[in-house]
């Protein structure tokens, strides 16, 4: 069998390729900040007001958006490496344009009014090739290799409770390409940031198996700053930092002594420091003051009314859609997801991969989530670009899932398995046009339509703007079988 450390690299290289050919094209509000912090070093967007509803302007006449910085901040390193490539690609197609007194030829066909009005807008001011790049960029060299990581984590832990090596890999891929984390990483997201974030934070604090050998205090300051790299990337983080905290004292402390578990937490808390102070500078420098969210400063949006900018109290009604809802929620994106329901039931049997103090600690952390975005009005809106709030909690149940799958009989869990990666791989594949459909309704696109990839189809819809492209046909099947050769490659070469 091939070593632990072999297929952690080519667990890495696989999901990184297949990730990398379901790159959307969305452009992000995080991406706007992107392009400025590599472009002008600073965190206005004062040249894209007006482009995304949550860019608004300050009274001093600057504008910023409405959301944490870091995940901007960190895909912003491989898109300031490329600018020597990417700006001459940009100046190049700008300057044929005005030389043959091009009128702009922006049509997009698109059923979403507000995507063609934006995408003639970027086309009249030259950014279309340039956002078109920084899309790519930031999930091909950014979001990919996060989410490959978040699975390489998964199969770490995996391993770590006692699993052999297949079981574990099977378990890794069931996340990574199993569930909504396929398609989320797609997008430049903060919220899939914050899971996978959270998810290594738990990881390192938990350390089954001694799979992560690195002396207590340094994984516990590495932990740490994994959870404030999420509160860096969305408020949401917040519950990261403080439940792997509680999860820190829980693990660490001693029946006779609670002064280590509160050791544990100090150097927990050292390494979260760091994260939390750069966010305080970067809501200083762009809004005077440290303490207040970005949401504080922005003008009245859609929910932003109701309590505190959307946020109120916890809500029985969205809580359940949350879980529910036909076009995004929690168990109908990713069904399988259910089984971690009867996780404790492995626990209570004494057969479970996962003790029962994680067990708890996993359940505990879910539930806060959903309790807490069940008090955020604006969720409501995730039927725009599918699942993304809950996407925190992701990791946590698919953990517990896969505690479930593998003492059920291989003719229950492989099927699961396979559904699971049928649905998420469609639900990469294609976006649903109509607000009002259920998400359930890209496996009949697939169906109807054939394989696609976003990038392709995006091209078909700008194609008499652009080189004639198609999003079906055989162009599809030729990059995902260049892929197919490059995953092969990836399990072959240096096998021994």
């Amino acid at each position: 069998m091939m070593p632990a450390r072999g297929i952690t690299i080519r667990l890495f290289l696989t999901c990184w390729v297949i990730f990398s050919l379901h790159v959307a094209t969305d452009f992000a509000r995080e991406h706007y900040l992107v392009v400025s912090i590599a472009e002008r070093g600073s965190f206005r967007l004062d040249e894209y007001y007006g482009l995304h509803p949550d860019i608004f302007q300050l009274p001093n006449g600057h504008a910023y958006h409405g959301a944490n910085p870091g995940i901007s901040m960190m895909a912003a390193i491989p898109y300031f490496l490329l600018r020597p490539v990417t700006d001459p690609i940009v100046r190049r197609v700008v300057a044929a344009r005005s030389a043959e007194g091009d009128t702009g030829r922006a049509r997009f066909q698109d059923l979403r009014p507000a995507r063609v009005r934006f995408y003639q807008e970027v086309r009249k001011r030259g950014l279309d090739i340039k956002f078109g790049l920084v899309g790519l960029i930031t999930v091909v060299l950014f979001m990919a290799p996060l989410s490959a990581f978040g699975a390489v984590i998964m199969y770490r832990v995996l391993l770590g409770t006692g699993l052999r090596s297949a079981p574990s890999l099977a378990g890794a891929l069931f996340y990574a390409l199993g569930t909504p984390i396929f398609f989320r990483t797609g997008y430049l997201n903060q919220n899939l940031a914050v899971a996978i974030f959270g998810f290594v934070a738990f990881a390192l604090l938990w350390n089954p198996g001694g799979q992560f050998r690195l002396g207590t205090h340094t994984r516990l300051a590495w932990s740490g700053l994994c959870a404030g790299t999420a509160l860096l990337c969305d408020y949401s983080g917040a519950l990261a930092v403080g439940l792997c905290g509680l999860y820190a004292v829980w693990r660490y402390c001693h029946r006779e002594d609670w002064t280590t578990g509160l050791k544990a937490a100090g150097w927990y808390s050292l390494g979260a420091v760091g994260p939390i102070l750069l966010l305080w500078f970067y809501q200083w420098s762009a809004f005077g003051t440290p303490f207040y969210p970005p949401q504080h400063h922005m003008p009245p949006v859609e929910w932003s009314g109701l309590g505190y900018q959307g946020v109120t109290g916890p809500q029985a009604d969205l809580f359940w859609t949350l879980l529910l809802d036909p076009r995004f929620g929690l168990f109908i994106t990713a069904p399988a997801l259910s089984l971690a329901l009867f996780a404790p039931w492995l626990n209570i049997k004494g057969i479970s991969i996962v003790p029962w103090r994680e067990t708890v600690t996993l359940f505990g952390m879910t539930l806060c989530y959903l309790v807490f975005f069940s008090a955020v009005q604006y969720t409501q809106l995730q039927y725009i670009t599918g699942i993304r709030y809950v996407i925190p909690v992701i990791p946590l149940l698919a953990l517990l899932t896969i505690a479930v799958l593998i003492r059920l009989p291989r003719w229950i869990s492989w099927p699961v398995g396979l559904g699971s990666f049928a649905l998420a791989w469609a639900m990469a594949m294609v976006r649903v046009p109509y607000p009002d459909r259920s998400i359930l309704g890209v496996l009949g696109t697939v169906a109807s339509h054939g394989i696609q990839l976003p990038a392709l189809t995006t091209l078909s819809r700008v194609s008499a703007s652009y080189a004639e492209s198609r999003a079906a046909g055989i162009v599809p099947f030729l990059l995902l079988g260049l892929g197919g050769l490059a995953v092969l490659a990836i399990w072959r070469v240096g096998r021994t």
